[in-house]
């Protein structure tokens, strides 16, 4: 039984796997690469949810839904990317009165932090950061703000995203890496 063992079929047989197992690992390095992302945090928009510094994975080629966090290629800074969130979508009506965010005419009331402490309120004149006319998102548009209402460079500013901008949805901090 023992000369079986040595014989060059279960030689073979170790090399299959061995080689197998290579390519397995080699595909999935591929997979992951076109489909997941690195990105490190690199400004206080997304405070207190994203600070500075964290490591982040983001998960290329999706459709984001209202509240997700995206990379998008920045609208203002050519070969920038930013990490803004979805407030309203296609189809939606937005609308910022008195700093307060309106989505189809309601209020918005989101199940994550959001940081604003600064009480004063700029006239659209001014600043469309507390008051921005009311629009209507056409297809594969997008209003993104950062979490940090005070400080975000984000649609208020700048305008509507189109899809095409999306680089990836947030999916995952990488834990031990990063200022939390």
């Amino acid at each position: 039984m023992d000369i079986d063992r040595k014989s060059s079929g279960y030689v073979l047989t170790s090399l299959s796997k061995v080689i197998l197992s290579c390519a397995g690992l080699l595909a999935g390095l591929v997979l992951v690469r076109i489909f997941i992302l690195p990105f490190t945090v690199s400004d206080d928009t997304m405070n207190p949810n994203f600070l500075p510094g964290e490591k982040l994975f983001m998960l290329r080629h999706v459709t984001p839904e209202t509240g997700d966090v995206v990379l998008i290629d920045s609208p203002v800074e050519e070969g920038a990317v930013i990490l803004k969130r979805i407030m309203a979508r296609e189809g939606d009506t937005v609308e910022v009165k008195n700093r307060v965010l309106y989505v189809n005419g309601k209020p918005g009331e989101f199940s994550w932090k959001t940081v604003s402490k600064d009480t004063r309120i700029f006239p659209m004149n001014f600043s469309n950061r507390d008051n921005y006319p009311i629009i209507k998102l056409k297809r594969k548009e997008y209003f993104v703000t950062g979490d940090n209402l005070d400080y975000a460079m984000d649609s208020r500013f700048f305008g509507v995203i189109t899809g095409d901008k999306i680089i990836g949805r947030y999916l995952y901090t990488i834990p031990f890496l990063g200022k939390r």
